[in-house]
């Protein structure tokens, strides 16, 4: 029961930050969008305000008042400071690069400022992600890599980003969340495989090795030995006085490899994913050409190059 009302909450709060926090690719900080609370410090901060102040009206003592409503105001301060240290910040989404399955993927989010203002202390990092420093003083705008574990394969969209400054003494944190439209391409996990077992595609097309031992096509004629099969035999020739002659057949075999989805019977469909991508990874790094069969669609054997450890075609 009580996971059931959690699970409907998660939902509804996600609804709402959804309709609250659209994607967009660049987002502009404001008071509309930060928020600012004091930290634990920061509560204790205020906490021994507070004594100070009543045992400065137990005992009439005018420093301790003196002291009390300074640090009352530094810690006003402190909330101006924090809110202002984001506010006027521009946050803009970047291309990402792909990663595989498991790796950890990296978001780059380009933060400029203002005319005239400085930021620092600035912390960028997703819910689950660690986090990235960040300081706009002699720079104008800065490009910041943002991490997270790739989960799952395809399009892979991360969590809302969030940032958050400390700045200038701890005592309150002020930040923002927000959903910069982000995602990056994750290929299959690659598990090795042997590729001792590939065969190779029958094809009639040019860069074709011949097989003497065929019975497709007519290759000419040879002499006749004893022990081959008479239906070979070409019986015209014979008719025409040119002695007993074989016909001869060969195949063609497209000397390319051919990757094919059915050659992984018995595997589910990631597991079959992550071979194949092994394979196409290795293959790519010897140059040769192969085509792929998958369930749909078929790729004709091409040449690819292998750059930074990702495919690309030619």
């Amino acid at each position: 029961m009580l996971q059931n009302l959690k699970g409907r909450w998660d939902r509804q709060f996600q609804r709402w930050l959804d309709r609250r926090l659209p994607p967009r690719d660049h987002v502009v900080l404001n008071r509309h969008n930060i928020l600012t609370v004091p930290t634990r410090n920061g509560l204790l901060f205020v906490l021994c305000a507070a004594l100070i102040f009543i045992a400065a009206v137990n005992y009439a003592v005018s420093l301790a008042f003196g002291l009390a409503f300074l640090m009352v105001s530094v810690f006003i301060l402190a909330i101006l400071h924090a809110f202002n240290n984001l506010s006027g910040l521009r946050l803009d989404n970047q291309p990402s690069p792909p990663v595989f399955c498991g790796e950890q993927a990296t978001f780059k989010v380009l933060v400029s400022r203002g005319a005239n203002k400085q930021h620092e202390s600035l912390e960028l990092n997703f819910a689950d992600g660690p986090i990235s420093h960040c300081d706009l003083i002699d720079n104008d705008q800065e490009r910041v890599d943002v991490f997270t574990l790739a989960t799952r394969r395809g399009y892979f969209k991360p969590p809302r980003l969030r940032i958050t400054t400390f700045f200038p003494l701890g005592l309150c944190r002020a930040w923002s969340v927000m959903d910069l439209n982000l995602h990056c391409l994750v290929y299959p996990k690659p598990i090795p495989h042997r590729l001792d077992g590939f065969t190779r595609g029958s094809s009639g097309a040019s860069d074709a090795a011949i097989s003497k031992e065929g019975s497709e096509d007519l290759y000419g004629l040879r002499d006749y030995l004893p022990g081959d099969p008479m239906r070979q035999v070409a019986w015209k020739n014979v008719a025409r006085g040119q002695g007993m002659q074989v016909k001869q057949f060969v195949d063609y075999v497209d000397n390319k490899v051919w990757l094919d989805w059915d050659m992984f019977y018995g595997f589910g469909t990631e597991e079959r994913l992550s071979r194949l991508c092994y394979c196409v990874l290795k293959l790519a790094r010897t140059g040769d050409p192969f085509g792929l069969k998958l369930p749909g669609v078929e790729i004709s054997p091409g040449g690819s190059r292998l750059s930074g450890g990702r495919i690309q075609p030619l």
